[in-house]
């Protein structure tokens, strides 16, 4: 009776033991998490901070709070920088591009994954290749190429690089999510007299809205912050972007800190208010295996 009730508390005191264990160890993760989270936002607080501080103060005490806040690094910004003008075409740009390659990466996903045909797997690989070409790689010959059809420094020109770089990541993510659905939903919607169109717009589309919100988010953020390709493919004011504009205030106002900084958060504040929205639909889109309605 002795060695049984022996034998219960120690069963008793093993789970208290592996308890506190676990407490040490979240306690541990958690300081970590802590830590990583304040080295990574208190930049993005600080860049936003300064923004507002004069030349004087960021030059004197570049981590203290303004002392007398104001606007004139952000209206300088945009009168000096012409940050309107590069605002509104990267407007431009990052929605067309977005729209177009939503469109036509649903649509090809969706033959490579429900239509059969001889050339379907050949046409996904050739896809998933350019997931490993990178812009550097293509640079030199995509601008001969729009040179020679007279398509640099025009929208058009960007916004279908635009396309084409983003399509094999939208394509695979878009066929990989379909290739879930049951086929039975398909078979059924034909038996009934539906096409391939209807059955697109009206089952593949409402499905996949997960993995849609995630291409728009790639896609957005993608375009919004690609600098090289429309700095080499544009050469007027009238067609540059954003990151161009930023990047401007790296030659002569490079000294004038205060409207850098203004440049720097205008350029980030829709990407962070973007994904702020949507980041749990991000995380869907990738892990998602089943069927959302």
């Amino acid at each position: 009776m002795f060695n049984i009730i022996l034998s219960i508390r120690e069963e008793q005191k093993y789970p208290t033991e592996m308890t506190q264990k676990e407490i040490f160890n979240k306690t541990i993760m958690y300081a970590i998490f802590i830590l990583f989270t304040a080295l990574t936002i208190y930049p993005l607080i600080w860049l936003f901070y300064s923004s507002f501080k004069p030349l004087i103060e960021i030059i004197k005490n570049s981590l203290a709070l303004p002392k007398k806040p104001t606007f004139n690094n952000y209206i300088q910004a945009i009168k000096i920088g012409k940050l309107g003008l590069y605002m509104i075409n990267s407007i431009i740009y990052t929605t067309v591009s977005t729209t177009l390659t939503i469109i036509f990466s649903m649509m090809t996903s969706f033959a490579f994954a429900k239509i059969e045909n001889r050339a379907t797997s050949f046409l996904y690989n050739l896809f998933l290749i350019g997931l490993l070409i990178t812009i550097q790689a293509i640079l030199i010959p995509l601008f001969i190429v729009e040179t020679r059809a007279g398509l640099t420094d025009t929208y058009f020109g960007v916004i279908i690089a635009y396309i084409a770089i983003n399509l094999p990541l939208a394509v695979y993510l878009g066929t990989e999510y379909i290739k879930k659905i049951p086929n039975s939903l398909i078979e059924a919607a034909q038996i009934e007299g539906a096409t391939y169109w209807k059955i697109f717009t009206s089952i593949i589309l409402p499905i996949c809205r997960p993995v849609i919100v995630t291409i728009l988010i790639l896609t957005s953020f993608a375009c919004w912050n690609e600098f090289i390709l429309v700095f080499i493919l544009t050469a007027s004011d009238r067609t540059r972007s954003l990151p161009v504009g930023i990047y401007s205030f790296s030659g002569p106002l490079a000294s004038e800190y205060g409207m850098q900084f203004a440049a720097l958060v205008i350029g980030i504040t829709p990407m962070i208010i973007l994904y702020a929205i949507f980041h749990k639909q991000i995380s869907k889109g990738f892990a998602s295996g089943a069927i959302k309605g």
